[in-house]
């Protein structure tokens, strides 16, 4: 998990909390996803949530402006109570975590495969039954990258949890052992 503001954590775990109560948590994880993957997209946005010149009522006419006709009213509210509290540059780090607490809800497991080409379906597939088997979850999202500096093999990253079988890491390990005798 990644790491968060206290701050963030308190927000997210009261809007989640109200959200499953109210049954609108589908709602509010689609809203959190695009507002995730909006500043993501968008870091000149994310800089100026975070920007200390900028007031708050500023950040909360741009937040509007962009999300207003795209998002529920819990969400709205939310919005604007950040803005209201000057928090508006927390929002990055709700959202993401607010994600990460839909998946751990929903029992949906995260993992990252790395490989120094591209992985083809059938190999992504075959990473995807073994992390079934390993995890004994049925629901897994599974996000490939691709990094030519590990050489070849792969790392796979299952939540906490990392396995490194790349050439690289093997090789650190072998510089490592030789480094300490």
């Amino acid at each position: 998990m990644a790491t968060h503001s206290k701050a963030a954590k308190r927000y997210v775990k009261a809007f989640f909390d109200w959200a499953r109560e109210t049954g609108k948590l589908e709602e509010a994880a689609r809203d959190m996803a695009l507002i995730a993957e909006t500043l993501e997209n968008h870091p000149e946005l994310a800089d100026f949530l975070k920007s200390p010149v900028v007031t708050s009522k500023q950040k909360a006419e741009v937040l509007r402006g962009i999300f207003h006709d795209r998002t529920g009213a819990q969400i709205r509210r939310l919005l604007e109570l950040l803005a209201e509290k000057d928090r508006s540059d927390i929002l990055g780090d709700i959202a993401r975590l607010f994600g990460e607490f839909y998946k751990q809800y929903q029992g949906i497991v995260d993992v990252t495969l790395t490989t120094a080409v591209p992985a083809d379906e059938a190999l992504q597939e075959a990473f995807l039954r073994k992390v079934k088997e390993i995890t004994g979850k049925d629901k897994v999202e599974l996000r490939t990258v691709t990094d030519p500096s590990i050489i070849g093999g792969y790392i796979l990253q299952i939540g906490d949890l990392k396995v490194d079988d790349s050439v690289r890491g093997k090789l650190q390990k072998i510089k490592s052992k030789i480094l300490v005798q």
